[in-house]
């Protein structure tokens, strides 16, 4: 039996696309629950609050919300461009969910003072990054495979690029083994980096193709 399939404007598509918006807002929203407020005695002066340990938690919220909200951001922007959802389309969203909402807890594991020397924590973080990248990726392939979305040069190259994300989270995990976790943190600093000369490079290949569909 065919899968059933419906359309975008359809009952049932709205309540797909809301249904995926609800998982990544809760995620993006469960990262700051698991931040623990510093105690009284913490603060009473900034040294004390910086040693609470809530500026690790922070910088990690922070990380992890924009993670979350550039997943968001991609998952968006694709299921804007599909014509319709079907069984395995809704499916493969929801592994690439199961993933989303993995983060808070990964992240607060991250963040915890009583292991934030060892490199596991970082290491299982960046797994469920990539998990999560590649996951959004297989929904874009199964779209165009199931001629639900647009297979065009530009789509191609778009998700050519959505490869650099999970490439500096693996980065960091042999970097986190040899070198510690802080280093293995420094090297998602290159996202700062590779963002801007991504869609540099996009943008001049879609002048070159003449498309003029290059994302920010």
């Amino acid at each position: 039996m065919a899968s059933r399939s419906y359309a975008r404007g359809t009952t049932e598509f709205d309540r797909g696309l809301t249904f995926f918006d609800a998982i990544y807002a809760v995620a993006i929203t469960l990262l700051i629950v698991d931040i623990k407020p510093p105690t009284a005695e913490h603060w009473t002066s900034w040294d004390a609050f910086a040693g609470s340990g809530v500026l690790d938690q922070l910088l990690a919220f922070t990380i992890s919300f924009f993670v979350i909200a550039n997943f968001w951001k991609v998952n968006h922007r694709l299921m804007g461009q599909v014509d319709a959802l079907d069984g395995a389309v809704l499916n493969a969203n929801i592994v690439a969910m199961f993933f989303i909402v993995v983060l808070p807890f990964t992240t607060a594991s991250m963040s915890e003072s009583t292991v934030d020397s060892q490199p596991l924590p970082v290491v299982v973080y960046a797994i469920s990054i990539i998990c999560a990248s590649l996951a959004q990726h297989v929904i874009w392939v199964i779209a165009v495979r199931r001629g639900l979305t647009e297979n065009s040069v530009a789509a191609r190259r778009r998700s050519a690029f959505t490869f650099v994300v999970p490439a500096v989270f693996a980065l960091s995990i042999p970097v986190a083994f040899l070198f510690g976790p802080d280093p293995a943190r420094y090297t998602w600093l290159l996202l700062l980096l590779t963002g801007p000369v991504t869609s540099a490079i996009q943008k001049r290949m879609a002048e070159r193709d003449g498309d003029g569909t290059a994302d920010s």
